[in-house]
């Protein structure tokens, strides 16, 4: 760190010499080329966008001081930091000595300043920074800082005051979980650094400070404050606390010690204690508390506060850390509430170990209130949290939530009901991974009555009935719960294990449970969700539901109705699946469309920026103007199925990528089976509306059909039906052809008519019949007409084309038996049979290319799953030799872990892509040589 801090002052130094260098030699004149080919020169050599509009030298603005200044500087991240402002400022100046400048050797640097900044640090989840902007790094860096420091140690520059002006800074580490927030920065560096030995004063101000880890908000829009007088040895590097302040929000702590940093490491020996010992000051950290008229709020009790900090801070070891916190005989009451918190007592110890995090503690011996004349007491001590971690505690009292209101201010929340603990637990983590239950104390019961929540957050409510945890060592047993969210209703109760650990130690809990409801309205839960108007969307929007990795239930489920979206879900019944961020499902029973269903397969969040569905669905009679109706899908997919009634069943299998809504990412699904379909009649559809009125008959328009089978795929975006038989008023048909999720449309119709159907298209069948006579030739006419449609475009504007050379050639057929003797016959015949080889050959030419391609579309998904299967063994094993090696291990190893699983996947997909490229190129060739 102190090597990093030398590099920064050595480069400023550097800046400003160079600068007043140049202010002495440079022009004016020069000015507007200058600045262009500056921003020329830094573009080039960073990975972003650097604008500034100007830079100015000046002896008349700063006199008798000269004056350097860097205007509006932003700089802009590119790439996957597209538009992302990484430090913008609206002034960088500096004032220096005009008489320091023309000797150069002690340089007088009267003030620095830094106006309005923004910084937006920014670590994606796969470790990459946005500040790591340069295209070339230093080489042999170590060299070049000696070197440096070597030249310019010899020239003294005397710096008085450094300030920054409003600075909003944010730092978001998507790879460690975390984000901190930093509103309106004010922060005043005095001092004659150019001595040996000066006293130095800081002033820091923050109006707001946020910081949450893991989803955790430890600290929100707080006032932190830092005042300090310190006694700066620059020689040897050595900086003593004299009179200090550190304040955030009401807690006030002093400072005593000192930091030295005589080499690259820091060595921390700092104590501290807070001034005010007013109970009132550590309220203040509790948000619910300090944002609702904390001027107003009425407390008592005494408050004791210190600790300690000691140690280096080196690459991979941090100061150790101790924090006594003593709370005795305190209470607290807003004015215009009836009611307080007594008897509040706190007594706890927290040790850190920087150099080993197995020796870290926790001692809370006492947590003690009483909330409406009801006391609760917690106890909680925390050994060797990273080897094998003892815990023990209690949990002991009732809390009356429906007291909260005369207590705490709650605004728009509403909460009642009562929980009563009567909890004890200790030992070792190890005793329940080895199940030597025996040797762990878990003892005791929770039980929740008649709890409900109203906020704007929960606008539909939330109320659990009852809730009965009773504990064990070996599992708790969950023998109620029974809740109500809304017009939903869940009923629980089941054994749940390795609780603790799950609670203490992140580890997986484990349940067997048992799931029951007469309604879950899903719903009401999604996002968007608005007041019912008179434009109703047909859609409600949803995110992602991440389903939790350190989970792993087993939930026998038997569900009256459910509702999602426009689809209403009857008599679910089977077995659920929760693990390793999935949710599976093994021949899931339920009743839906007026038909029946079973479903297999999961739900797949393992990577939940990508997240899948992988299903196999058993579909019996399905109405198809419901699903219509109520799947958003098929109306993407195939609107023109709004023209059709009847029912489907079908053996489907179904896999695809899911958006952030939750919906399928059209080209990336693929489903493949069988289509059983009944009853089916198309009304209005243009396709067959179009054939109707070219042959002027009304049931070709608007077709009843007879039951049919037929096979269906989806993939690459588009629909294929591979040909079938039905038919219709005497019509028989034969359908096949594909449409896009673009609706363009290829179809293939053949229909086998009886003459008398065919209406004016018979015209051109009589004329041939016409002049076969003139020759003398009697041709008899038959009674069954073969005409072919081909039908291009779109699904809603068709383009029907309609080919009547089966029709043609039957007549043929009649004249050849009639004039077997002619040459002609002869010359036809010959002509047809080659014809029907080519075709045959052809067919088998694309059939044998489709088997092939199937084949390596196979053999890549195969290798995909190697891939992703390897990817998540290695993964889990970074994270397993981390385990137990420290809480820098374990995150560094978690973020390892996470790249290799992302990585993993990159190639699984990579596979399947480059097989499904060589597998189109194979059916596109076999198709082009078909068709010579």
């Amino acid at each position: 760190m102190k090597k990093v801090l030398k590099i920064f002052l050595i480069t400023i130094l550097v800046i400003i010499v160079l600068i007043l260098g140049s202010a002495i030699v440079i022009p004016i004149v020069f000015k507007p080329q200058l600045l262009e080919l500056a921003k020329k020169e830094i573009n080039k050599n960073v990975k972003a966008k650097v604008e500034f509009s100007d830079f100015k030298v000046s002896v008349l603005k700063g006199f008798p001081d000269v004056y350097i200044g860097l205007m509006d500087l932003s700089i802009v991240g590119v790439d996957e930091f597209e538009g992302q402002t990484l430090v913008a400022f609206d002034e960088f100046s500096v004032r220096v000595d005009i008489k320091s400048v023309i000797g150069m050797e002690n340089i007088q640097v009267n003030s620095i300043l830094l106006s309005n900044p923004v910084m937006a640090a920014i670590v994606t989840p796969e470790g990459k920074a946005n500040w790591d902007i340069f295209i070339s790094e230093w080489e042999e860096e170590e060299e070049v800082v000696e070197e440096a420091e070597g030249e310019l140690m010899s020239m003294k520059v005397a710096l008085e005051k450094f300030e920054i002006r409003n600075a909003n800074i944010s730092y978001n580490d998507g790879q460690a979980g975390m984000k901190a927030d930093i509103a309106s920065l004010n922060f005043m560096l005095t001092g004659n650094m150019g001595l040996d030995y000066t006293e130095l004063q800081i002033d820091t101000k923050i109006s707001g400070l946020d910081f949450i880890m893991d989803g955790m908000r430890y600290i929100r829009n707080a006032n932190v404050g830092f005042n300090a007088g310190i006694g700066a040895d620059l020689v040897n590097s050595v900086y003593t606390f004299n009179d200090n302040h550190f304040s955030i929000n009401e807690i006030m702590l002093n400072f005593a010690g000192a930091v030295k940093m005589p080499d690259d490491n820091i060595d921390v020996d700092l104590v501290f204690s807070t001034s005010r010992t007013e109970f009132k000051s550590l309220l203040s950290m509790v948000p619910a508390i300090y944002m609702k008229d904390f001027e107003g709020l009425q407390t008592s009790g005494n408050l004791s506060l210190n600790g300690w900090v000691k140690g280096l801070v080196t690459e991979t070891a941090l100061p150790s850390v101790g924090i006594d916190l003593a709370v005795d005989n305190a209470r607290f009451q807003y004015p215009d509430l009836p009611k307080s918190v007594e008897k509040i007592a706190i007594k706890t110890k927290v040790f850190y170990d920087g150099t080993n995090d197995d020796k870290t503690t926790v001692d809370i011996s006492k947590f003690h209130f009483e909330l409406a004349n009801n006391p609760f007491d917690i106890t909680l001590s925390v050994r060797t949290p990273m080897s094998d971690m003892e815990v023990t505690g209690k949990f002991m009292g009732v809390i009356d939530f429906s007291s909260l209101a005369d207590v705490i201010p709650l605004d728009d929340m509403s909460i009642t009901g009562k929980l009563e603990s009567n909890l004890e637990f200790g030992g070792l983590m190890s005793y329940i991974e080895k199940e030597q239950y025996e040797k762990f104390k878990a003892d005791g019961s929770l039980k929740l009555r008649n709890f409900e929540l109203e906020s704007p957050d929960f606008p539909q409510g939330v109320k659990i009935l009852e809730t009965d945890m009773n504990f064990s060592p070996k599992y708790v047993q969950l023998a109620s719960f029974d809740a109500r969210m809304g017009a939903s209703d869940i009923q629980l109760d089941g054994r749940l294990e390795n609780f603790i650990p799950y609670v203490f130690n992140d580890q997986t809990i484990k349940g067997t449970l048992n799931l029951r409801s007469t309604l879950i309205d899903l719903n009401e839960f999604m996002e968007g969700e608005t007041e019912e108007t008179e434009e109703v969307q047909d859609t409600i929007p949803m995110s992602v539901i991440e389903v939790p990795k350190n989970i792993d239930f087993v939930l026998s489920s038997n569900i009256r109705k459910v509702k999602f979206d426009k689809l209403n879900i009857d008599d679910i019944q089977g077995k659920i699946v929760v693990r390793d961020g999935k949710v599976m499902m093994d021949k899931l029973g339920m009743n839906l469309l007026k038909g029946s269903m079973n479903l297999s397969g999961e739900y797949n969040t393992q990577n939940v920026e990508e997240p899948k569905i992988d299903f196999a669905m058993d579909i019996k009679e399905f109405d198809i103007p419901t699903a219509f109706n109520s799947l958003s899908m098929l109306e993407k997919m195939a609107p023109q199925v709004k023209n059709i009634t009847g029912r489907v069943s079908t053996k489907l299998a179904l896999n695809s990528l899911l958006d952030k809504q939750m919906s399928p990412v059209l080209n990336s699904l693929y489903a493949n089976g069988m289509l059983g379909c009944k009853s089916i009649a198309i009304v209005n559809a243009p396709t067959f509306t179009k054939i109707g009125d070219l042959l002027k008959n009304d049931a070709i328009s608007n077709p009843r059909l007879k039951d049919f089978a037929a096979h269906l795929e989806v993939k690459e975006g588009r629909i294929y039906i591979k040909p079938f038989d039905t038919e219709f008023s005497g019509i028989k048909m034969n359908f096949g052809g594909d449409i896009g999720i673009d609706q363009t449309i290829d179809y293939k119709i053949k229909m086998e008519m009886p003459r008398s159907k065919l209406g004016p298209a018979s015209q051109a069948l009589e004329s041939v019949n016409a002049f076969a006579a003139s020759k003398g030739i009697s041709i008899g006419q038959s009674d069954v007409v073969k005409i072919n449609f081909l039908v291009t475009g779109s699904a809603t504007n068709p383009k029907v084309k309609m080919d009547m050379g089966d029709a043609a050639q039957s007549v043929k057929e009649q004249v050849k038996e009639q004039v077997k003797e002619k040459i002609e016959e002869t010359v036809d015949k010959a002509k047809e049979e080659a014809r029907q080889r080519a075709k045959a050959q052809a067919d088998k030419l694309i059939q044998d290319a489709e088997k092939q391609a199937n084949a390596i579309r196979a053999e890549a998904r195969k290798a995909a799953d190697v891939v992703r299967k390897e990817a998540e063994a290695n993964a889990k094993k970074v994270e397993k030799e981390a385990k137990g090696k420290g809480v820098i291990a374990e995150r560094a190893a978690k973020a390892a872990a996470d790249k290799i699983r992302s990585e993993g996947e990159k190639s699984a997909k990579k596979i399947i892509n480059e097989a499904d490229a060589k597998a189109k190129g194979i059916i596109d060739k076999a198709k082009a040589e078909a068709a010579k």
